[in-house]
């Protein structure tokens, strides 16, 4: 049977948060320090199965809600207009990738030669200062553009300008 602890039980001092106190004050604390006996023990090992056990179920329902919702996703990724905006990631150092792990399309070759392009245009925004575009998110038509687009293919994109890498030397020269 599980019994509520008394105030006598747990009592063990940490340590004090007023570092201007008596040292006779705090030899006293120190000496009221105890181990836990056996009871207290067990009730520690209790409470901490319970809070455990808790938590194990509160981490499985979230995964289960996140699964569930990314399966939403999927689906209605897989139904979607092919030609509507695409989110691409840059960094400087990889290929061009989908930033929507659900999203299953191509990168065509004319909304690749666009984020580049936007890429290059940043570049030369930071170059003064020996940065180049070390991370971007840009959302681009991948297809036919509509004519709400103004013929920008390039929706909206945001970056992050990185200090440019050494600038690579030819040992043959």
């Amino acid at each position: 049977m599980l019994t509520w602890p008394t105030h006598e039980d747990f009592v063990e001092v940490l340590g004090v948060a007023n570092l201007g106190l008596d040292p006779a004050v705090d030899a006293r604390l120190r000496a009221a320090l105890r181990q836990l006996d056996p009871e207290e023990r067990e009730r520690e090992r209790q409470l901490e199965t319970r809070l455990n056990a808790e938590a194990h179920a509160r981490n499985a329902e979230a995964q289960k809600e996140e699964a569930s919702s990314a399966a939403t996703h999927r689906a209605a990724s897989a139904n979607a207009d092919v030609d509507r905006p695409m989110e691409v990631h840059f960094r400087y150092d990889r290929d061009l990738e989908i930033a929507d792990p659900a999203d299953l399309r191509p990168i065509t070759a004319e909304a690749r030669a666009a984020v580049l392009e936007w890429v290059h245009e940043r570049d030369q925004w930071v170059k003064g200062r020996g940065q180049v575009v070390g991370d971007a998110k840009i959302t681009v038509w991948p297809g036919p553009l509509p004519a709400s687009a103004g013929g920008e293919r390039v929706k909206a994109g945001t970056f992050l300008p990185v200090t440019a890498p050494a600038a690579k030397t030819d040992p043959a020269s």
